[in-house]
């Protein structure tokens, strides 16, 4: 039979644990179901069931929080390339500024110097 732990449902894990921790606990969980299901003899037809369905819906967590963590990244990193790119319109212009600028105090201090 399953210990508490294992059979604690996904949802009363802590939500301070990151999307990859709390894949790697369901994971653990999951590993640990399969094992106690393969040493559970086959007349106990009942728990068998319950468990295949306990690992069934922990590996339909995992896939589901798996998702959301690559929506998340996609979201992340199309964040990241709008600010390096406005970083760059932004680097390229004060470049720019500055090469206009330092050519007219040039332009100044030879005239001055004349």
């Amino acid at each position: 039979m399953p210990d508490a732990q294992t059979a604690a449902p996904a949802a009363s894990l802590p939500e301070a644990l990151t999307p990859a921790e709390r894949i790697r606990v369901l994971q653990d969980r999951c590993l640990t179901l399969e094992t106690q299901l393969s040493n559970v003899d086959s007349s106990q037809s009942d728990l068998r069931t319950e468990m295949r369905h306990e690992i069934a819906s922990l590996r339909s967590e995992i896939e589901a929080l798996a998702k959301s963590m690559e929506s998340s990244n996609r979201q992340i990193n199309s964040k990241l390339d709008r600010l390096f790119g406005a970083r760059a319109v932004v680097t390229a212009a004060i470049t720019l500024l500055t090469s206009i600028l330092g050519s007219g105090v040039v332009h100044l201090a030879v005239s001055i110097g004349k």
